[in-house]
């Protein structure tokens, strides 16, 4: 292999190579890693007499004596050789500190360099993405810098950042935005060229060698409070993105948590079982309607009594809202309706129906139909 082809070149004698110059290679080769070849080492008569004396069997076709099996070993290195690209592993977590970095980057059409550090004390929107000069990435970049002032009202940086270089970022910018440029920027735009931002960042698609739609939203303290990685064809929303910084920074002045679809202005929750209830008690129950839409519901205990006592077959559903069950057997419940119109079908809310039926001491005329 390279050890042994080595040597058999050392051994056919090297012009221009004298005396210690000679040696030295000698040693060189003789100290390769045995995986590269385990033919041992060159032949022990080296130096400057037998260099000269090898230097005779040289030709000018094949001045380094090199043979067929000296190349066919080489090729068999090559074909061996582990030539994937190691990168730094993924460290980025929510609620972990975010990776450092430092890079040089665009900003203000100058070359710059832009580090993490540099904004401690801000929060910072970084986000990934894939090429520049591509579909689906400026329109992203654009819509982020074109309201930079909206996320610096919420002292927050937001930054870009690629694995193309700062050369090809500045033609990108300088590129008018009706033929697919980015034009004018309010926001850095990082090079991570040696890729080493975005793997640690765990956006970093290998095959690729390109960076995800990644968004990470840091807060002052340098930890990570929201991660989002879209695949390369889906983009983000920066209304989104505001929101989800609104509600970071409404939790950490407040304390109280914020559910679903949650803007500025509307209701917070505090994390506590029996405080919760304060902000579920103006929550809605929504879809009991839908669940045997034909039956006369029972809302009072004077409807109850009503019902039971007139003499007519009476069939109560008792259903909750909640019953995968009590909404398949809706629609049959219905059928029964029309079919049976002599029959007066009602039903009942299982969670109110405490109050409704204390004893289930019922008259002869009712049956009832428990789906829960």
């Amino acid at each position: 292999m390279l050890r042994s082809a080595g040597c058999r070149l050392f051994s056919a004698g090297l012009p221009g190579l004298q005396g210690s110059a000679t040696t030295q290679l000698y040693g060189a080769l003789s100290q390769l890693p045995a995986h590269l070849g385990n033919h041992g080492p060159c032949l022990p008569n080296h130096g400057p007499s037998a260099s000269m004396a090898h230097a005779k069997a040289f030709t000018t076709s094949n001045p380094m004596g090199i043979t067929a099996e000296d190349y066919s070993e080489m090729e068999g290195l090559e074909e061996g050789y582990n030539q994937s690209i190691i990168y730094p592993p993924p460290r980025a977590a929510v609620g972990s500190h975010a990776p450092a970095f430092k890079a040089p980057a665009v900003v203000d059409n100058e070359f710059q360099t832009v580090s993490l550090e540099q904004f401690k004390g801000q929060y910072v929107v970084l986000f990934f993405y894939p090429k520049d000069f591509t579909f689906v990435c400026p329109t992203e970049i654009i819509a982020f810098s074109d309201r930079a002032k909206e996320f610096a009202a919420l002292n927050t940086q937001v930054i870009a950042c690629s694995t193309d270089t700062e050369e090809t970022h500045l033609a990108w910018i300088r590129t008018p935005r009706s033929k697919g440029g980015l034009g004018y920027m309010q926001i850095p735009i990082l090079a991570d060229t040696t890729k080493a931002i975005s793997a640690q960042y765990g956006v970093l698609a290998p095959d690729a060698g390109v960076a995800l739609r990644g968004l990470f939203i840091i807060n002052p303290q340098g930890v990570i409070e929201q991660i989002t990685i879209n695949n390369m064809p889906i983009g983000r929303s920066v209304d989104e993105t505001l929101r989800l910084l609104q509600a970071i920074q409404y939790v950490e002045k407040h304390g109280e948590v914020c559910p679903a679809n949650w803007k500025p202005g509307a209701p917070t929750m505090v994390a506590d079982p029996d405080k919760s209830l304060e902000y579920f008690a103006n929550t809605e129950d929504t879809g009991s309607e839908a669940i045997a839409a034909k039956l006369q519901p029972i809302t009072s205990r004077k409807d109850y009594d009503a019902i039971t006592k007139s003499g007519s077959p009476v069939v109560i559903d008792f259903y909750a809202p909640w019953c995968g069950k009590c909404r398949q057997l809706g629609p049959f419940m219905d059928e029964l309706v029309d079919k049976y119109p002599n029959v007066k079908f009602m039903k009942i809310d299982t969670r109110s129906s405490w109050r409704l039926v204390p004893r289930l001491s019922l008259c002869g005329n009712v049956t009832m139909c428990r789906n829960s």
